[in-house]
């Protein structure tokens, strides 16, 4: 009778180990499904998608941002807070080579990945990873620098500009370009703005000169010019 009830008890345990088995083979079976990832908007914002790049010039109106510049033939410019790339393509068609930093290695790749969509006329970019608080140039390396969307995010600002200063040449130009105060239907949340005046007084300690603030021509943001 204990031996009937022993293999009665082993038939069930067995059982019960296959079924196990079996269910953890098809929990295995679905977690090897794929499951889109999901990265910031910025890191998978494509560069020329007509759509989006349309809607983002309606307010960004690049071509003013890229006048506030002189000329950019043969120089060396920066754009921090690359993102996509959507200014750094912009800049390659005049600059002689664009340096594009980001802290999103995912950025930089999507950047390098459209590179190698459009052709040689984007070879000119240099893509560099960069921590949030260092500009990761080297000394006198940039004729340019283009900061947009980026000032608030950037720690520590008065710090990182005197740094940003080592890497631009004397008389280098610098350009930032950021987002009003006030409601508006694009930008940060009104805690991650900076009133123009405060970027500037920022400027001012880090050591810039010639520093100058435009409000006007855009509708949502302002652009500041200084120069090293």
């Amino acid at each position: 009778m204990k031996r009937i009830c022993l293999i009665i008890f082993l038939g069930i345990f067995l059982y019960g180990c296959n079924a196990q088995k079996e269910q953890n083979t098809i929990e295995e079976e679905v977690q090897k499904q794929e499951v889109p990832k999901v990265a910031s908007p910025e890191a998978v914002e494509p560069v020329f998608s007509d759509d989006i790049e349309e809607k983002r010039t309606d307010w960004q109106n690049p071509e003013t941002v890229l006048q506030a510049f002189g000329n950019l033939t043969d120089k060396t410019v920066a754009d921090i807070g690359a993102g996509a790339g959507y200014f750094s393509f912009k800049l390659a068609r005049v600059a002689g080579k664009v340096i594009a930093l980001d802290i999103d290695p995912n950025a930089l790749e999507y950047i390098n990945e459209q590179k190698e969509i459009v052709g040689n006329w984007a070879k000119n970019i240099e893509t560099r990873l960069t921590p949030p608080d260092v500009p990761n140039l080297l000394q006198n390396e940039t004729d340019a620098v283009l900061v947009v969307n980026t000032f608030c995010f950037i720690p520590k600002q008065i710090n990182y500009f005197e740094r940003l200063k080592d890497g631009m040449k004397s008389g280098a130009e610098l350009v930032i370009v950021d987002f009003k105060k006030g409601e508006i239907p694009v930008g940060p949340s009104e805690d991650r703005k900076m009133d123009a005046g405060e970027v500037r007084t920022i400027l001012r300690k880090a050591g810039f000169r010639k520093i100058s603030v435009d409000e006007s021509s855009l509708q949502y943001q302002y652009i500041i010019k200084a120069q090293n």
